[in-house]
């Protein structure tokens, strides 16, 4: 209908439909971005139009031919690939050594993939094993096929481009659960706060320079808080292969998923509540506070095991938390006491280069003496060579042999009651040879009673990620706490030898 010369359209449809009919069908690739800029950089050459306005126009066009091709290309041009995030910790070149290298079969993405609530690229994750029995979680953005971060926000100075996550990133040893001797591991992990950007899954093995640069529920270090447009609600982890089905409450939010695969992995991504990062942390202890107050406000998820038995993550009761179902913890096939028996050489060396710190020091008080107060890192000093044969395989880094001392007190000489050194971080097959140096805390006359010890790790973590229980957690971590707070710490592991030697 014609008005007045104006042409006015009531049905939308048609408004539509003229629009698309408008817009021409493009059958050839675009012009390469670079030689349109060129069209309308400074120096480029400009066509003679007489009158102002023909010119502005002629440069008005080839400007949004550009944003045109920009916004066509869009994904791959404002997402193009950046500099992949760092590792802190360099892994060691030996598979057999430490943490262990990334097996190669388990660095592919898991085929699950989470819509961002907003718009973007979709939210990934991967069970990154190692060939030292670590199952490490990382989780994030996804773009062909990769997971990173993308460059928004304070991430990666807003570069706009997608960073890669490495493998690296994700293998620590406090925040990867160890693998039982089935090859499965136990991790659950409750909903947390992160940026959208993904750069807080990248794992624990990141500098700090590289993390976010604003603060998060209870953190306190940049001085801006991360503003809740950039925010997600974020759970991770592994439930096992009983794991059936995983309901998810939150306000305005009820859904169920199904944990994937044997390791019953789930990745769970939603909007986070409103005003949930406002306000300073106040102190180190009102972060505490403030971060349980603000975390009761995350989803609650509810797991139904095959069994019909159920869990909850966060557990608000002790009788909720969830524990492994239809997966053994145990980290090496079951052993008699009777295949733990082995021949040990010790031999005591007044310069010993290299010694490592104990891993725990106790006084005869039974109070914990750090380590560093006893000897020196990197510096010669006393100490002992414990060697022998390994009797049965330590296979991965939840199995390691260790030794423990009790000095004879001597009058006038510092002789603390019990000294242990650190597990053996080494890959040992049965029958192989092990060796063990012991820093001693002086060169004192005196005699040590010496136990060669199996132990092992169960593999399994709270909540928190960290262990909460004897047994649990990284081996290093289930053995200090043993002894510090164990009143019979030699019930600890499975013992080998025992000796006797009188120094110097």
């Amino acid at each position: 209908m014609c008005r007045g010369g104006a042409v006015e359209l009531t049905d939308m449809r048609e408004i539509e439909q003229r629009l698309r009919a408008a817009r021409p069908a493009v059958e050839v690739s675009p012009p390469p971005l670079a030689a349109v800029l060129s069209r309308i950089g400074p120096g480029a050459p400009q066509p003679k139009i007489a009158g102002w306005w023909r010119q502005r126009r002629v440069t008005l066009s080839l400007a949004l031919l550009a944003l045109l091709l920009v916004g066509a290309g869009g994904g791959k041009l404002l997402l193009a690939s950046g500099k992949p995030v760092p590792p802190a910790f360099v892994l060691p070149a030996n598979p057999t050594v430490g943490l262990g290298r990334p097996l190669a079969d388990s660095l592919a993405l898991l085929p699950m993939r989470v819509a961002d609530p907003v718009g973007g690229p979709s939210w990934g994750m991967r069970v990154i094993r190692t060939t030292r029995g670590l199952a490490c979680l990382q989780a994030g953005r996804v773009l062909d096929r990769r997971v990173g971060g993308l460059g928004i926000g304070y991430a990666f100075k807003a570069d706009g481009r997608f960073h890669p996550f490495l493998a690296a990133d994700a293998i620590s040893v406090d925040s990867c659960a160890t693998v039982n001797h089935q090859g499965l591991a136990f991790q659950p992990g409750a909903p947390t706060v992160v940026t959208t950007d993904a750069l807080p899954l990248a794992g624990e093995n990141v500098y700090p320079s590289q993390r976010v640069h604003c603060d998060l529920i209870g953190q306190e270090n940049w001085g801006v808080r991360c503003p809740q447009a950039d925010l997600r609600q974020v759970a991770v982890g592994m439930l096992g292969p009983e794991a059936q089905s995983i309901r998810v409450t939150a306000p305005g939010q009820d859904f169920t998923v199904s944990p994937y695969g044997p390791d019953g992995a789930y990745l769970i991504v939603l909007p986070a509540p409103m005003n949930i990062n406002v306000g300073p942390a106040a102190g180190p202890y009102g972060a505490l506070a403030r971060h349980g107050e603000e975390t009761s406000r995350l989803a609650l998820l509810t797991v139904t095991f095959r069994d019909g038995s159920q869990c909850q993550i966060p557990a608000n009761r002790p009788k909720l938390q969830c524990t492994p179902r239809g997966l053994e913890t145990r980290t090496a096939p079951r052993l008699t006491r009777t295949s733990f028996r082995a021949s040990v050489h010790v031999r005591y060396q007044p310069i010993a280069a290299h010694l490592s710190q104990p891993l725990t020091v106790l006084a005869r008080h039974g109070q914990t003496i750090a380590p560093r107060d006893i000897t020196a890192s990197k510096k010669p000093g006393p100490g002992l060579l414990v060697t022998f044969k390994a009797p049965v395989a330590a296979a991965n880094i939840s199995n390691a042999y260790d030794v423990e001392l009790k000095p004879r007190p001597v009058s006038g000489c510092f002789t603390p009651a019990t000294i242990v050194s650190q597990p053996t971080e080494q890959t040992v097959a049965a029958g192989g040879p092990v060796s063990i140096a012991v820093a001693l805390p002086s060169s004192c006359r005196t005699t040590y009673l010496g136990r060669v010890f199996f132990v092992s790790s169960s593999g399994s973590y709270s909540e928190a990620r960290t262990s909460n229980q004897a047994g649990e957690g990284p081996l290093y971590e289930v053995i200090a706490n043993h002894y510090g707070v164990r009143r019979n710490p030699s019930t600890l592991g499975v013992t080998v030898a025992r000796f006797r030697i009188s120094v110097p």
